[in-house]
């Protein structure tokens, strides 16, 4: 069986998954964004290995942020490839439809479930979306939220297959000391690492932060990454009178190990915008790799399946100042609280986070398809 994988780009925390279906079946990759990052964040991506068959269909043919370059080579690929089965995670409206044209299998592989009509566009888009998922052969649903948007819409359940999203365990990798080389040996630190864009909800964790500050003068805020709002925050925080905060600007993956090593938190105060919202979130697996209590809110689909609330970490309502001060307070109550919750993130990671049982899902999800 030959099948086409339609994926965004190369990430590490999907290397495991596509080596696994490239020995199993005769598949070629196609990647509609490789060297481009999200909203005009550089990101780094993963190379694309020589011994894959793959495509890269990125163009400079952009009207607005679309690449519609992109959008016709994909549509001729599909059109006039040679293939039995699509696997998309993205631009599933026209691989569903040439997938009906050619009449072949056609696998949804899905983190998304919140559907907000924001606008007439996005209320066509989003009922086409439902139309491919009641219609895909199976549905890969990467995690609970996934699965229940899939079951709402009335799908079969034996044609759902869960499985949280995975994320790469960095935390056997070399570090420096980041407290020695900020100064922070004595502080509490709480980390933010990701994009620094508005569904990141920077505003409300640097307010509810200015708070926690005037309870407790050893507390420090690290906002580690770059986005085109970090001078709004920059400037937000020093309104709010912040003095126990750094802004380090864009962190390479061979830095990211430190600064989830240092921190005594992880937050992920991402929020519902128009139509964006946080479907996953695997800055929150990561940071539990390294042992850390995490706290996020209801808008980040992860919160679900790798939070316990008050076992790991706490989920918050997004927007919600004081829900995150007090969950930042509780946790920060003593160091043996810090270090227990850290522990049980651990125990949750090395249980959820298993690229082996990912596979086996995915296997399963094809299988069910070309029955």
């Amino acid at each position: 069986m030959r099948i086409i994988v339609v994926h965004p780009a190369h990430m590490d925390y999907r290397q495991e998954i596509f080596e696994s279906l490239n020995q199993k079946y005769d598949t070629i990759f196609i990647f509609t964004k490789q060297g481009r990052g999200q909203e005009g964040v550089k990101e780094e991506q993963a190379s694309i290995p020589p011994e894959w068959e793959s495509k890269v269909l990125k163009s400079d043919l952009l009207i607005g942020r679309k690449d519609i370059g992109m959008y016709l080579r994909l549509i001729k690929e599909l059109l006039f490839g040679k293939y039995d089965l699509i696997l998309t995670s993205t631009s599933w409206y026209i691989c569903w439809i040439m997938a009906k044209i050619r009449r072949k299998k056609f696998i949804f592989m899905t983190e998304f479930w919140y559907w907000q009509d924001t606008s007439i566009i996005r209320k066509i888009l989003n009922r086409f979306t439902k139309v491919v998922v009641k219609n895909s052969d199976s549905i890969v649903a990467m995690g609970t939220n996934a699965y229940r948007s899939c079951i709402e819409l009335g799908i079969q359940k034996e044609k759902v297959f869960m499985h949280p999203q995975c994320a790469v365990d960095y935390s056997g990798l070399p570090v420096f000391n980041l407290r020695a080389k900020y100064n922070l040996e004595d502080k509490k630190i709480i980390l933010f690492l990701g994009r620094i864009v508005k569904i990141k909800g920077l505003d409300y964790l640097i307010e509810s932060f200015s708070r926690l500050e005037l309870d407790d003068k050893d507390v420090f805020l690290i906002i580690a990454g770059d986005g085109p709002d970090r001078v709004k925050y920059e400037i937000l925080a020093k309104e709010l009178g912040v003095k126990n905060i750094l802004f380090t600007g864009r962190v390479s993956k061979k830095e990211i190990s430190s600064y989830y090593n240092a921190c005594d938190i992880f937050i992920l105060p991402s929020i519902f915008y128009k139509q964006s919202y946080e479907p996953w979130g695997l800055v929150i697996n990561e940071a539990m790799a390294f042992s850390k209590p995490v706290i996020a809110t209801n808008a980040v689909g992860a919160s679900v399946d790798m939070i316990e609330d008050g076992y790991n970490g706490y989920i918050v309502e997004e927007k919600n100042v004081y829900e995150l001060y007090n969950s930042m307070k509780k946790i920060l109550v003593n160091n043996e609280k810090i270090r227990l919750m850290g522990k049980k993130s651990r125990k949750i990671f090395d249980e959820k986070n298993n690229y082996g049982t990912f596979t086996e899902t995915l296997g399963l999800s094809l299988e069910y398809a070309i029955r």
